[in-house]
């Protein structure tokens, strides 16, 4: 029902934008081989999707500064588009291996939201980014049902409002699909944490539920 709503509220939706060069492409490779070494500290995605690491799991100094750097630009340029104040509430390193995909969806909740019952009244995921690591894949374009397919350049960050824009991911082919994901909450309450995170057990909802 929730799902149903936000897909008939689009009057309030900005376009989706590609945003240039967020990150160094000789970065995007570092963080793809971290991903690549770092593979038991994956903990989103079920493997036959994508796998992810959870930013609240690294502990790599200069790992965390430059997707902090990124988190930084994306805040200031949501307020220059849309004068909204948001607050990260999760980001991952992912991989999307040959056959991933995912079918058109809203990012209203966390799934660890929805697991724990914890999900609120009114959603706040409001903003989504996919940071693109790598172009040399075949499919795995990010695309918006009867709309627009988005070809993926190599530091280039897509930016939307996945509350009420349905999108999904093609097949990926050929290559693996290396991607960063953040989401942004309008409500404080939903940041995510600062500092890393020692329990591998806990995502970020169980974390807020773990410091209340």
């Amino acid at each position: 029902m929730k799902e149903e709503l936000h897909l008939q509220n689009t009057s309030k939706s900005y376009e989706p934008k590609m945003i240039a060069n967020l990150m160094n492409p000789q970065i995007c490779q570092e963080l793809i081989q971290f991903h690549k070494s770092h593979r038991h500290l994956t903990g989103v995605g079920d493997g036959s999707d994508y796998t992810g690491i959870r930013f609240m799991h690294i502990h790599t100094p200069h790992i965390r500064e430059w997707i902090a750097e990124v988190i930084v630009n994306l805040i200031g340029e949501i307020r220059k588009t849309s004068d909204q104040i948001v607050y990260p509430e999760m980001i991952a390193i992912n991989e999307w291996p040959i056959g991933g995909i995912q079918h058109p969806h809203l990012d209203t909740y966390s799934n660890q939201e929805i697991n724990h019952g914890t999900s609120p009244d009114k959603p706040s995921r409001e903003w989504t980014c996919i940071l693109y690591l790598n172009s040399n894949y075949h499919g795995g374009r990010t695309y918006i049902p009867d709309g627009e397919v988005f070809e993926p350049m190599t530091g280039h960050g897509l930016l939307f409002q996945g509350i009420y824009i349905p999108h999904g991911v093609q097949k990926v082919r050929r290559h693996p699909r290396h991607t960063i994901s953040f989401w942004f909450s309008t409500d404080i309450d939903r940041c995510m944490p600062i500092n890393p995170v020692e329990d591998l057990s806990l995502d970020e909802d169980s974390w807020r539920l773990q410091s209340q």
